[in-house]
């Protein structure tokens, strides 16, 4: 088995930003490639913990390229290169066929599904470096035809599809039912809303919270079910990313190891970032929550993040499962319902 010439480890930025970067094992140097492809791309798109199992894929693809690979693996991508079919077979075989260290000291070859997670994290990689705008041009003359860019990743998707059509089922979970939506909607939202003339500190006697948190649990429930908000992405908004007048919306951001956040373990943004578009209503009763202290479930002052317990403190990822929990337990009918239930709806 050929030795694993490459690792994953963690760089912390000025910003207090923690990334995974591919390194090399011998001198603890950062492979160029793969770190401009985590800080130009991957960083802008998924979480951490993604990125880390995409870099472990990468020590594959490194790893392969020292052992059975002619030329610099590094200055052939730089320079353009493409792989040729007998490359990628040598590649896939090098993948499947390699094998880890239990703690037993036995060697076993990995899941099929992890093996099928790092093929399609090279194949992601290997799409992103043959475009020379996105792995940075070296020159005015470092241009490839459209065609032929095209053509290559087409090879590319063509070799790896049948691997990583084994990454397993998927765990999408099922859309509420017609039944389960009406009920969130008519315990969860306040008095007044289907008829026009809400009232944000008026809730039906249905409502399994207490006075001081059913506005809070309303609107995190519409970010979610109504806006597709990840748990996550929800959790991270701040009250200066809500913007009430004009064209209300509500801004997400990433805000990895953001000092201001004290949950352990932080809530993560998952996808880009971005505005969402709110409806007035929302908009209102987001402004009534943050700003109504004489509401009884006005938001309590002690964080900059938008949803907080009664305490202060931002809410947490274990407290708005709890919620759920809540639900499912006085409602049998909300069986199954969790935050990321909703957005699937």
């Amino acid at each position: 088995m050929a030795s694993r010439l490459h690792s994953v480890r963690t760089l912390t930025l000025e910003t207090g930003e923690q990334l995974p970067v591919l390194v090399r094992r011998d001198t603890g140097l950062p492979c160029t490639l793969p770190a401009r492809w985590v800080m130009r791309k991957r960083r802008l798109e998924v979480s951490y913990n993604t990125i880390s199992s995409d870099l472990y894929g990468l020590a594959d693809l490194f790893d392969w390229g020292e052992a059975h690979f002619a030329e610099n693996l590094a200055r052939f991508l730089s320079e353009g290169e493409q792989f040729s079919p007998s490359d990628l077979d040598s590649l896939l075989v090098f993948v499947r066929e390699r094998k880890y260290e239990k703690s037993s000291g036995e060697m076993v070859h990995r899941s099929v599904q992890t093996t099928a997670h790092r093929i399609s994290s090279i194949e992601n990689f290997l799409v992103w470096v043959a475009d020379p705008f996105g792995r940075g041009r070296r020159s005015e003359d470092d241009v490839v035809p459209p065609e032929e860019l095209q053509a290559y990743r087409s090879r590319l998707k063509a070799t790896f599809k049948p691997f990583r059509k084994i990454q397993g089922n998927s765990t999408r979970p099922d859309p509420l039912t017609p039944e389960q939506n009406e009920l969130l909607e008519d315990i969860l939202s306040p008095m007044g809303l289907r008829e026009g003339d809400v009232s944000f500190d008026r809730f039906p006697a249905e409502n399994p919270f207490q006075p001081s948190t059913r506005l809070r649990n309303w609107l995190l429930y519409a970010l979610l079910r109504h806006y597709g908000l990840r748990r996550g992405e929800a959790l991270k908004v701040k009250v200066g990313d809500v913007d009430t007048v004009g064209g209300p919306k509500v801004r997400i951001r990433r805000r990895p190891n953001d000092p201001d956040d004290s949950r352990a373990p932080a809530p993560r943004v998952k996808g880009m970032e971005g505005l969402v578009p709110l409806s007035q209503t929302v908009a209102n009763g987001l402004k009534a929550y943050m700003t109504g202290f004489s509401l009884p479930g006005h938001r309590c002052r002690g964080t900059s993040y938008l949803f907080t317990t009664r305490e202060g403190t931002p809410l947490s990822t274990s407290y708005t499962n709890r919620i759920f929990r809540i639900l499912r337990n006085r409602f049998p009918t909300l069986d199954g319902v969790t935050p990321h239930a909703l957005r699937h709806t």
